[in-house]
């Protein structure tokens, strides 16, 4: 429940303001704990609220066309945010410790039609974190069981569209994996970095690290250049490259690309 109360002040804190971006992570204790949070993407208001189910609690599936899919009893309670309305949820934390976040994917995400074979496990995307968070313990448990449900196209009123998304899931341990609805299936990746964002793919992500690998929490230190001594103009040279930082220089140059793109028109 430490881990749960945790949880929640940092929802409270994320879905009261609108975010630049939207990234899931992981951050350690120092008491060998984990803690999840996130930022929200979204211009408006997802008029999220605080839902606690407990164990025991009887949950369906939705199909594309309103009738009832999935259907099981919750093994564990959890705690967590809702979205536009809707009684799931997107970013919450079971009692065994185990969280999950839902993240925007577009572009990417793709689901399989429903059929008669599948209709008996299958859900809309954006419930996915009732079922992972109703019944399983840790990452190892969920990744066994993504075989046994089926994520179909049910269109979400507030978008008018299936919601396109993709998830990252951590257990108690700090162990973490992204769970991704790519060609029409299921794709699970490890995530030893534990931080998940929009789209693309997340091997995308993984591999553009390698573009940032220059990137310090540090200032650059002052050089000296044939004599002449060159130190950083304000404060976050280290970060330096990092789309959006806010060193002078980062400003400096996007000033200068809008200045010749507004002269060559």
């Amino acid at each position: 429940m430490r881990i749960a109360a945790a949880a929640l002040s940092i929802f409270g804190l994320v879905f009261a303001q609108t975010a630049d971006a939207c990234t899931a992570f992981r951050l350690a204790a120092k008491d060998g704990g984990f803690v999840y949070g996130r930022t929200m993407e979204f211009g408006f208001d997802v008029q999220s609220d605080v839902a606690v189910v407990p164990a025991g609690t009887e949950i369906s599936g939705t199909l594309p066309d309103g009738g009832k899919g999935i259907t099981y009893k919750t093994k564990y309670g959890m705690v967590g945010a809702t979205a536009v309305g809707l009684p799931v949820i997107v970013d919450g934390v079971n009692d065994q410790g185990l969280a999950l976040g839902m993240l925007y994917f577009p572009g990417y995400a793709s689901y399989p039609d429903v059929t008669p074979e599948s209709s008996s496990r299958a859900m809309g995307p954006h419930e996915f974190g009732n079922w992972v968070l109703g019944n399983f313990a840790n990452v190892d448990e969920v990744k066994a069981a993504l075989q046994d449900v089926a994520l179909v196209p049910v269109v979400v009123e507030a978008i008018r569209q299936p919601a396109p998304v993709h998830f990252i899931v951590f257990d108690r341990s700090g162990k973490s994996i992204v769970i991704e609805p790519l060609e029409k299936t299921l794709k699970v990746s490890d995530n030893p970095l534990g931080v998940l964002t929009n789209s693309p793919t997340f091997d995308w992500h993984t591999t553009n690290l390698r573009n940032y690998m220059n990137l310090s929490p540090k200032n650059a230190p002052a050089i000296d250049l044939d004599g002449q001594k060159l130190a950083q103009f304000g404060q976050g040279s280290g970060m330096l490259g990092l789309p959006g930082g806010r060193h002078a220089a980062v400003a400096l140059r996007a000033c200068g690309c809008l200045r010749a793109k507004r002269h060559s028109v």
